[in-house]
């Protein structure tokens, strides 16, 4: 066998295989379908003789594994999915083939490898052109962000978190350390250990983010001498005006270290997965990922979902191999997922840069990232190195920063905003290129000033708010729109004796009506609105207020069915004679039958129910219950014949 040295380590000839092809030899990820009992997951578990690897990296039997207990979970969010080590003898292919042949098993896959989006670098010293380009570098005037005019604005608001997933930060360096997130649970929110997990996030002082590649506390970036997640963040949230080498997006911001790409600029689905749920849990707004590859990956997918339904964006680097990604997709940037914002990279004379992947359905806007020489030269773009140095490097990496820079000055100049409507206001704000026509959604390139800029705050105030009790835990509430210039209406609420009110939720401009889903029954809660954009908010609209009542639901009234012909089903539909049900049950009885017996359900507030299971030339006898937890009511009966069809 001819062995070759890997990492300064012997390894046989399938290491480099895997190595080369990209994912981690004998470690597989298996999700489990729901409710699979535990002795099932440890039976598949053993038949290929796996250990399984927690999300601290402590390996265990799958007779210790426990998804109850969250030091045994491989994902502190998705308990399902585990991360195996199994024997060479096993390997990864069979080992996946094994797994998969079970029932009890959605998915099993490789442990996937990552690589940032740059190459390597050289230091200089120059100008920003990215973020004012006056043709210092021979590139053309105004090919930039416009930063210096945002800024004339706003200059960033500490309140907004970046978690920067990546190959670590310098969290000491001169123009990186005011900025640095400091986890405000842990021991107190100090510069401190006590090896206690304070805040029971799972991770025993994580007072300034988390190496997931060593499984330890300290993020520190050790790619040498790339750097790489040192030089994402100084374009993010370099501290500004301090008279100090550079100056980021955002003069003041919170940059999250979560480091899973390693001293080679490489990562596994598995930390990926390990350091996006860590920016959830730890309530970044935002994340930056400067990294990617050409698989696509199921459980990392699964990941970026839970993103997204945390309300959190995600902001990703297209590529750096000149490839249209409409057909040869990038991931993470490519997935269909509506809070992904995927950056393609733009040089100093607004064309897209050589080796910029793009894709007109795929990425959608560019933003500067350099000319792509090597060595990099003064075209490219200029941040924070580690060991308080700077550099220029070129790359799509360097081009997603600038991005999730001006989508965390965006957030920070108007805190009510939401993902989506910072999304939004990014990609319709860009500078139109004729040299980006058909290369990314927008045509454009990004701009800071236009995203953050309005001309006068809303024109209008919200009136005649109303809210109204429609069910358990659910008051809806409409308004007048008075105004023609809002992005969005910002809901507040108090409960009956507190002293202030506090923020419920946003909702998009042009839209009049909303829910509150967290109201407690028996309590009376009080509402206002108002309309905000980027230049401020407007007066509040009148207050108005609603209890859910706590008692047991009305019956619901008027139930009605009838057999319908083209499908062979019943439909059945009532009116909603409560405020207050949890939901309806439905329940039948065929003519010999004894006892009526529960056939499906819905929600509150639906009043219609399809059934399909019927037989010929039968007569049944329908009613609905509504229920909550106080009580429940049964509408009349209903009787429906079912014709010899």
């Amino acid at each position: 066998m001819v062995f070759l040295l890997l990492n300064g380590k012997s390894a046989s000839n399938q290491e480099v295989f895997t190595a080369q092809e990209g994912y981690v030899p004998n470690e597989v990820l298996v999700k489990f379908k729901a409710d699979v009992s535990r002795s099932l997951i440890r039976g598949a578990i053993d038949i290929v003789q796996g250990k399984i690897i927690t999300h601290l990296g402590r390996e265990i039997s799958s007779s210790q594994w426990d998804a109850d207990i969250s030091s045994f979970r491989s994902f502190l969010l998705d308990p399902g999915l585990l991360h195996i080590r199994v024997p060479e003898a096993v390997g990864t292919e069979k080992a996946i083939y094994l797994l998969n042949l079970s029932p009890n098993v959605e998915h099993a896959q490789k442990n996937l490898i990552y690589h940032a989006q740059t190459i390597p670098n050289d230091t200089h010293f120059s100008k920003l052109w990215g973020m004012h380009n006056t043709g210092q570098t021979g590139g053309t005037l105004e090919a930039d962000i416009d930063a210096p005019e945002a800024w004339d604005i706003f200059t960033g608001s500490s309140n907004v978190v970046v978690a920067v997933v990546d190959t670590g930060i310098d969290y000491s360096h001169e123009d990186l350390a005011a900025n640095i997130w400091i986890n405000p649970g842990e021991s107190g929110g100090g510069k401190e250990t006590n090896g206690i997990d304070d805040d029971g996030n799972g991770y025993i002082d994580d007072f300034r983010g988390w190496d997931f590649v060593n499984n330890d506390n300290d993020p520190m970036d050790n790619f040498y001498d790339i750097y790489h997640g040192t030089h994402v963040s100084g374009t993010i949230g370099a501290t500004g005006n301090n008279g100090k080498g550079v100056v980021g997006v955002n003069w003041n911001v919170k940059l999250m270290a979560v480091k899973f790409l390693n001293q080679y600029g490489s990562g596994t689905t598995a930390n990926a997965i390990r350091a996006i749920d860590y920016s959830i849990t730890n309530n970044a707004n935002l994340s930056n990922n400067s990294w990617g590859n050409y698989t696509y990956d199921r459980d990392l997918y699964e990941a970026i979902i839970r993103t997204l339904i945390a309300g959190k964006l995600f902001v990703a680097a297209a590529g750096n191999d000149n490839l249209n990604t409409d057909n040869y997709p990038s991931y993470p940037a490519c997935y269909n997922l509506d809070n992904i914002i995927a950056v393609l990279s733009t040089n100093h004379n607004d064309n897209r840069s050589g080796f910029s992947n793009y894709g007109p359905n795929s990425i959608d806007l560019g933003a500067p990232g350099g000319w792509g020489n090597i060595p990099p030269d003064e075209r490219d773009i200029y941040s924070t190195k580690r060991y308080d140095q700077y550099q220029f490097l070129w790359g799509t990496s360097m081009a997603t920063p600038h991005v999730a820079g001006v989508a965390a000055l965006a957030w920070g100049k108007c805190p009510p905003l939401t993902w989506s409507q910072i999304k939004a206001r990014i990609l319709n704000k860009v500078d139109v290129l004729g040299s980006l026509n058909n290369m990314c959604v927008s045509n454009g390139r990004l701009n800071a000033y236009k995203t953050i800029y309005d001309p006068s705050p809303p024109n209008g105030t919200p009136s005649n708010l109303s809210s109204r009790p429609t069910g358990w835990n659910l008051i809806d509430l409409s308004w007048q729109d008075n105004s023609s210039n809002e992005i969005g209406f910002e809901i507040q609420r108090k409960k009956a004796g507190d002293p202030d009110f506090s923020y419920l939720k946003s909702v998009d401009g042009n839209i009049n009506y909303a829910q509150d889903t967290t109201a407690t029954s028996g309590t009376t809660f009080y509402y206002k609105v108002r309309g905000y954009n980027m230049a401020g908010l407007s007066s509040f609209s009148n207050e108005d207020n609603a209890q859910v009542p706590d008692s047991s639901p009305d019956p619901p009234s008027y139930l009605d069915g009838e057999f319908l012909w083209g499908s062979c089903q019943v439909r059945l539909s009532w009116s909603d004679s409560s405020n207050n049900e949890q939901g309806f049950k439905i329940e039948r009885r065929a003519e010999w039958e004894p006892s009526f017996q529960e056939i499906g359900s819905v929600e509150s507030n639906v009043t219609q129910f399809y059934d399909p299971n019927v037989d010929r030339d039968t007569i049944y006898y329908y009613r609905v219950k509504a229920y909550n937890p106080r009580g429940y009511a049964y509408s009349q009966q209903k009787m429906v014949y079912v014709p010899w069809y």
